[in-house]
């Protein structure tokens, strides 16, 4: 009877012991099984309000930071799917038939607000500016997973996107190029075609789906460029993959899954030439710069394209195998500086991906939306008959960076204006304005210090060139 006594008690103190023991106390930690950092030392934060607000912080820290959590949260789990057949994490949730949904992404009726109507006019700056460069530009949105499942997600979810309807009424109203990959992906399923998994990686198209919506991209970009070619599937090797957990999760499943690879050993990586000098938010950090030499000797296009996570999981390699060039910034917050990556690459035309679960002010800020004025060209500005005045540029206020890829020009100057350009040569680029002046971000190859300098202003009523 001691010995059972003895014994309890030691798996009794193990199981208090061994969580404190193992508490985790490194800095900056994101959790596996939950995809998200953790709490931080809260001796380290504050100051606090309160000794509420002081002790909620300890009570997350522990919880959080305690030995065994994440074999804890994923034993509780996996428990209550095996015996309940419910879903219990914060990543996912389960639909009809073992399907398995993003949590909370657009799985219920959401409203058309200010911010969508903000979204649409932000769409229609950025066409503009590419529309007065005769740069043709297009507006992707691909679907949420519910979208075409819509018949497999949970009983007794309200789900509607009565919303977006709204939202593609104002693109029209507004004459917007824009494509709708919900109409894609949805005729491929009706077709037989799985575009989404039943379970894995809930939140994107899978590789199928990805290969079926940049075609339909590459199909619209087709009137404006009758070089590209689409991508054909009996090019590639198509497989199955197993899949045994749910990505950013311990989530047990096992499922096969499409796997698509395609012979890119052609191309030319420029990206880690780029990686270092470009600006990007510092959030959203994915770039790629890719040149097919194949398909420049056919004529295809150069394409800037600002893309999400369906784009930066899957759908890339498609893109990199159809255009001559293809350069891609994530989108979120990026694409607001649409003016600053053109100017360096000069792209043939433009696209803006993302998908329909990312309107919100986390990816695209409102305030930016509301604050983004690119400039017009110099001839549209010299067409509205405005006065001119000539002055004298001190090149002494000009300032050249030189970098191995990169060039920056900086002019300084108290003086503000509305719009600015700059001219090497004749060829025309656009200044954005800083704490000091203007500056301009061009490749260092269509840079020379010999180039004949023009610096043209706008300040709101007349044009001011520096020569």
């Amino acid at each position: 009877m001691n010995l059972i006594k003895i014994f309890t008690a030691i798996i009794f103190s193990l199981i208090i012991l061994v969580p404190a023991v193992t508490f985790n106390f490194t800095p900056n930690t994101a959790s596996v099984i939950d995809n998200r950092m953790l709490a931080e030392n809260p001796f380290s934060q504050g100051p606090y309000e309160d000794s509420d607000e002081f002790t909620a912080a300890v009570e997350s820290y522990v919880n959080d930071r305690i030995g065994l959590r994440d074999e804890m949260i994923l034993a509780y789990t996996v428990l209550n799917d095996k015996l309940f057949g419910k879903m219990v994490h914060p990543n996912y949730t389960y639909g009809k038939d073992g399907y398995v949904f993003g949590q909370g992404l657009s799985t219920v009726e959401d409203g058309y607000y200010l911010y969508h109507e903000a979204f649409a006019d932000m769409i229609e700056d950025l066409q503009e500016y590419c529309e007065a460069r005769d740069i043709p530009f297009l507006f992707v949105l691909n679907p949420a997973k519910p979208a075409v499942l819509t018949e497999y997600i949970p009983s007794g979810i309200n789900y509607g996107r009565s919303w977006l309807d709204e939202f593609f009424d104002a693109l029209d109203e507004r004459g917007i190029r824009y494509l709708d990959n919900t109409v894609t992906l949805r005729e491929k399923t009706e077709e037989g075609e799985v575009v989404f998994n039943q379970k894995y990686d809930a939140n994107h198209w899978n590789d199928l789906g990805a290969y079926y919506g940049t075609n339909a991209i590459l199909q619209e970009l087709q009137e404006d460029f009758p070089e590209i070619e689409l991508n054909d599937i009996e090019d590639f090797t198509v497989s199955e993959v197993l899949q045994t957990s749910l990505p950013v999760s311990q989530f047990p499943i096992d499922e096969l899954i499409p796997e698509i690879e395609i012979d890119l050993d052609k191309l030319i990586n420029n990206t880690e030439l780029f990686k270092e000098e470009i600006e990007m938010d510092p959030s959203y950090q994915t770039f790629g710069y890719y040149e097919n030499p194949e398909k420049i000797e056919d004529g295809s296009p150069s394409a800037l394209v600002f893309q999400g996570s369906y784009m930066n999981n899957y759908g890339y390699k498609y893109l990199e195998n159809a255009f001559g060039e293809y350069v891609y910034v994530h989108d979120y917050q990026n694409v607001f500086d649409l003016d600053y990556y053109f100017n360096i690459f000069k792209p043939d035309c433009v696209i803006f991906e993302m998908a329909e679960y990312t309107f919100s002010d986390i990816y695209f800020e409102y305030d930016k939306m509301m604050e983004l004025d690119m400039n017009p060209t110099i001839s549209e500005i010299e067409s509205w008959g405005l006065s001119e005045d000539w002055q004298v540029l001190d090149t002494e206020d000009i300032y050249v960076e030189n970098k191995e890829e990169l060039t920056r020009i900086f002019w300084d100057t108290d003086d503000v204006f509305q719009y600015v350009w700059i001219t090497l040569d004749g060829k025309e680029y656009d200044m954005i304005e800083t704490e000091t002046g203007y500056e301009l971000t061009l490749l260092t190859e269509n840079y020379s210090s010999d180039m004949n300098i023009e610096i043209i202003a706008y300040d709101g009523s007349s044009i001011i060139i520096y020569q």
